[in-house]
């Protein structure tokens, strides 16, 4: 028994020196990559719960493509809409981690935009997601990475409000308030200039005769 345990605890050293080796010979760049896919999955696994997958697509990455213009492709719209990437990495969080270490011949899955952005409740989870990866694009130091940060800190702000949909319903709320208050304006104003019109007398001036006035003996 005791020989087998023994045998058991030199197994076990050996993997752990093999382990040991295998990660002392990576190079920085390679340590470095390493711990970003796994900063990346962490949030991923975090939110894999909120993403809604009803309606989603697939798309086959091909030579030359970037992951925002992938994006735009399928949420059609301003050059913002193609920062809204993050919601296809998690949905293809099994095929690839860092969004640009995409390649041609990834199966990439391409959520709904309507059910997961436009969707104020879902929007409002989401903007969890877009705020973690803030942190994990902080880590990367590419230009890309530079690039993208603003967008996702600024899309965290809008779905947290409850997305697209919300700010267009509020935006519509403030103009039609709005509208309202300089309809009452016109209409006070209207008013205020009819009381204060002058008004034409009926005093009218005695009329004077033009027959000659006979004076008394």
């Amino acid at each position: 028994m005791k020989k087998i345990i023994l045998l058991a605890l030199s197994l076990v050293s050996v993997f752990g020196m093999i382990s040991c080796a295998t990660t002392s010979t990576m190079d920085p760049a390679a340590q470095k990559q390493a711990a970003i896919n796994k900063s990346f999955d962490e949030v991923y696994s975090s939110h894999a719960g909120d993403l809604v997958l009803d309606g989603a697509k697939t798309y086959t990455v091909k030579k030359g493509d970037t992951l925002t213009a992938i994006t735009k492709t399928f949420y059609a719209g301003d050059d913002e809409n193609g920062y809204y990437f993050p919601i296809i990495m998690l949905a293809s969080r099994n095929v690839v981690s860092d969004p640009e270490l995409i390649t041609p011949g990834m199966k990439l899955t391409i959520p709904n935009f309507e059910k997961n952005i436009k969707d104020k409740a879902v929007a409002k989870k989401m903007s969890g997601f877009f705020r973690d990866l803030t942190g994990v694009y902080r880590q990367k130091d590419t230009p890309a990475a530079a690039d993208i940060l603003p967008h996702l800190i600024e899309i965290a702000d809008l779905l947290a409000k409850g997305g697209p949909t919300a700010i267009a319903e509020a935006e519509a709320a403030a103009a039609s308030k709005s509208e309202s208050a300089d309809a009452a304006k016109t209409e006070a104003k209207s008013e205020t200039k009819s009381e204060t019109k002058p008004k034409s007398s009926t005093n009218k001036s005695p009329k004077t005769s033009s027959e000659p006035v006979v004076m008394p003996n």
